[in-house]
C-alpha cells in the first residue's frame, strides 16, 4: 500500500452515508464517480478547495471499507462514521504505525498499538483482544524469522547489518556481497519484516471484526471515488 496509507472500516452505513459523514455534500455529488483502484487519481487535478479524496465501496452486507487517497477525513470521523454501530480506522506513514482505533456508537471505546504488546487506552481497552488472539503486535518479535517469504539470504544481511550498526562501523560498498545489493534498496524504500508482521496482524484483526479482509479482489474492484470539499464558515 506504500509509505502512507489510511482506511476506515463503517458497520450498517449505506456506502453514500458514510461519506456524508466524512464531509461530502449533496453539491459534490458530481465529483463521485464509479473507478478502479488503478484510476481514482488519473486524469484528476486536485483543487484548492479540496480536502481530501476516498475511495468507499461495500466489503461485506454489513460493512463498509472507506480508503483514504488523500487528506485525512478519516482520521477525524470516527466517532461520527460510528454514530448507530462500529467503526475502525488503521493508518500509517514514512514515520511508522499509528494506533489501530475502535469507536461503538460515537464513543471510543479501545486504542490498540499495533507494534508495542498490552498497549491499550479507551473506555474499554480490551474490546478487542478476542480477535487478536494468535497475532503479532510486537516490533521486537522474532517470529517474522521464521517466514517462509523471506527473500533468500535475508536473515544473513539481517545480520551483517545489526552488527554494523552495533559496531558504529561504516561499511564501503566494496564490503557488502554482491547478492545483497537488492536488499540496500528495499531497506531504503521502507522494506521491514517485523514491521510488516505487526501491520498484517492489524489488518487481520480488521478482518475478523469484519467478517473479511482487505483482499486483491476488493482492490480490483471498482468503487466510488468521493471528493470532500473544505466546508466554509459563516
Amino acid at each position: 500500500m506504500g509509505e502512507w496509507f489510511m482506511a476506515a472500516w463503517v458497520e450498517g452505513l449505506e456506502v453514500w452515508e458514510a461519506a456524508r459523514r466524512l464531509g461530502v455534500s449533496v453539491a459534490d455529488v458530481d465529483d463521485s464517480v464509479e473507478c478502479t483502484w488503478m484510476d481514482v487519481m488519473r486524469e484528476r487535478r486536485p483543487s484548492d478547495g479540496e480536502a481530501g479524496v476516498v475511495w468507499a465501496g461495500r466489503l461485506t452486507a454489513d460493512w463498509t471499507q472507506i480508503i483514504q487517497v488523500q487528506g485525512f477525513g478519516c482520521e477525524g470521523a470516527l466517532r461520527e462514521l460510528s454514530y448507530g454501530g462500529r467503526a475502525l480506522l488503521m493508518r500509517w506513514d514514512i514515520n511508522g504505525p499509528r494506533d489501530l482505533e475502535y469507536a461503538v456508537n460515537g464513543e471510543h471505546v479501545t486504542g490498540l498499538s499495533v507494534t508495542v504488546p498490552g498497549k491499550r487506552w479507551g473506555s474499554d481497552p480490551h474490546a478487542l483482544d478476542p480477535y487478536a488472539q494468535g497475532l503479532l503486535f510486537d516490533l521486537g518479535d522474532s517470529g517474522w524469522e521464521s517466514d517462509p517469504e523471506l527473500p533468500a539470504g535475508w536473515l544473513e544481511y539481517w545480520a551483517w547489518e545489526e552488527a554494523r550498526l552495533e559496531s558504529g562501523e561504516d561499511y564501503g560498498q566494496e564490503d557488502l556481497p554482491g547478492e545483497w545489493g537488492d536488499f540496500i534498496g528495499l531497506v531504503h524504500n521502507g522494506y521491514s519484516p517485523p514491521m510488516a508482521t505487526c501491520l498484517t496482524s492489524a489488518l487481520a484483526l480488521v478482518g475478523r471484526v469484519t467478517g473479511r479482509e482487505i483482499d486483491r479482489e476488493w482492490m480490483d474492484g471498482a468503487h466510488t471515488r468521493y471528493v470532500i470539499r473544505n466546508r466554509r464558515n459563516g
